[in-house]
């Protein structure tokens, strides 16, 4: 066993001491969704997922747009986002990304839920539905751009990129001070898609951090790797800098 499977392994089984007090409402609002959940199961996604290697511990093969119009039949909620998040089912997993209320999350508690990001559909979409939204959130990014486990750097780095995207700039000093770690991380074919993601769009929605991301974009873009040299090119595409910024904004959930 490598180590960071190890660590995966331990986190879970800390994780899985989690309890929470009993209330009606929850109860009767989780075991509406596990119904609904069993009933639009996919047998052969399912397998689909097992044998790409998604690790999780029960899977019931429901496609992101079934989890997105159930999500909509619930109301946000942070208390019910926990317990979706820590009964270790991929859709309820997903659905409490969905449901949470980021910024009303603390950050001890969104680092709580770091243990269980263990494979990168995971990773997406905490990012996209929850931490890539959530203002202020400096503290916890610094933390998991270190984090031991891959799948939380590669979480770090998506929420960096969509943060740019729905929230602003806050983050740009954590991206400057980065460039290096991040040139660094690009180097794993894991997190290659996420670097090129958060360097993007901090190139594209602050104009003071094109020019060095362009930089190194055009580094990679004479690598002899051809998946570092496709991110150098996709990034210089995205961040020309006589491109006009097109955001439009928005802050629709996917």
């Amino acid at each position: 066993m490598s180590f960071e499977a190890l660590i995966i392994s331990v986190l879970s089984l800390i994780i899985e001491m989690k309890f929470f007090a009993y209330q009606e409402d929850l109860d009767r609002q989780q075991k509406k969704i596990l119904s609904r959940i069993r009933q639009l199961m996919n047998g052969e996604t399912s397998h689909q997922l097992h044998m790409s290697g998604m690790n999780y511990e029960k899977a019931f093969g429901v496609s992101l747009v079934h989890l997105r119009q159930l999500a909509k039949d619930f109301e946000p909620n942070n208390d019910l986002a926990e317990r979706l998040w820590f009964r270790n089912i991929r859709e309820t997993m997903i659905l409490a990304t969905m449901l949470a209320q980021p910024d009303v999350l603390t950050d001890d508690q969104i680092l709580g839920w770091a243990g269980q990001i263990n494979n990168i559909e995971l990773a997406e979409q905490v990012a996209f539905n929850m931490v890539g939204r959530k203002k202020n959130i400096v503290s916890v990014i610094e933390d998991w751009i270190f984090h031991p486990v891959i799948y939380v750097r590669y979480t770090a780095l998506m929420s960096i990129g969509w943060h740019f995207r729905f929230i602003g700039k806050d983050l740009s000093k954590v991206v400057a001070d980065n460039l290096a770690t991040f040139d660094a991380l690009a180097s794993d074919k894991t997190m290659i898609r996420s670097v090129t993601h958060c360097l993007k769009m901090a190139g594209r929605f602050n104009p003071d951090l094109a020019i060095p991301i362009s930089q190194l974009a055009k580094g990679w873009g004479e690598s002899e790797d051809v998946l570092l040299q496709t991110a150098g090119l996709d990034i210089l595409e995205e961040i020309k800098l006589d491109k006009p910024n097109t955001f439009q904004g928005g802050n629709q959930k996917s």
